[in-house]
C-alpha cells in the first residue's frame, strides 16, 4: 500500500535532484559548445563529430530527466520506483545492489577522469574525450545516487514506497 510523505520532504528531494541534474546539463552544454568551437576552429574530424553527437544525446537525456522532475512538482509521480521496489512495494534487492555498485563504479570513474582532466593528465586520451567521459560518469552518478536516496528516504517501514 502506498503512503504519502510530507510535501516538504518530497519538495526538498525534487529540488536537490533538479539542481544536481541542472549542473550536469550545464556541464554537458559546456562540453558541447567546447567541442563545437574546436570543430569550427579546426576542421571537424570524425572524433569531433562523435563527441558532438554524444554530448547532444547526453544533454537531451539529462534534460528529459529534468523535465520529468519538473512535471512531478505538479502531479505526484513515481520517480524511480521500478529500480528499487517490486510492484507490490517490497524492496528489490538486485536493483539496490545494481544501483549501489553503479554508484561506486561511476564515482571512481568520475574521480579518475576529473583528476586526469583538471589536475594532471595521466590518462592517454584527448582532453575533450576525458571531459565527455567525466560527463557520462556524472550523469550516471547523479541519477543512481538519487535512486538510492529515494529508496532510503521514501520507503515506508511496511515495505511500501511513497509516491512523490
Amino acid at each position: 500500500m502506498n503512503y504519502r510523505v510530507s510535501p516538504k520532504k518530497a519538495i526538498v528531494f525534487k529540488i536537490l535532484y533538479l539542481v544536481c541534474s541542472a549542473a550536469v546539463v550545464a556541464y554537458t552544454a559546456y562540453i558541447f559548445i567546447e567541442n563545437l568551437a574546436h570543430g569550427i576552429r579546426a576542421s571537424l574530424t570524425l572524433d569531433d563529430i562523435v563527441l558532438l553527437i554524444s554530448s547532444l544525446i547526453s544533454m537531451l537525456f539529462e534534460g528529459a530527466i529534468m523535465g520529468f522532475i519538473v512535471r512531478s512538482f505538479k502531479l505526484p509521480t513515481i520517480l524511480m520506483k521500478n529500480l528499487v521496489f517490486k510492484n507490490d512495494g517490497e524492496p528489490y534487492v538486485p536493483g539496490i545492489v545494481l544501483v549501489s555498485v553503479g554508484i561506486a563504479i561511476t564515482l571512481a570513474m568520475s574521480v579518475v577522469f576529473f583528476v586526469s582532466a583538471f589536475v594532471t593528465n595521466f590518462v592517454s586520451m584527448s582532453l575533450r574525450a576525458q571531459y565527455f567521459i567525466l560527463d557520462v560518469g556524472l550523469t550516471l552518478l547523479v541519477n543512481l545516487l538519487f535512486t538510492l536516496i529515494y529508496f532510503f528516504v521514501f520507503r515506508h517501514e511496511s515495505g511500501s514506497f511513497a509516491i512523490i
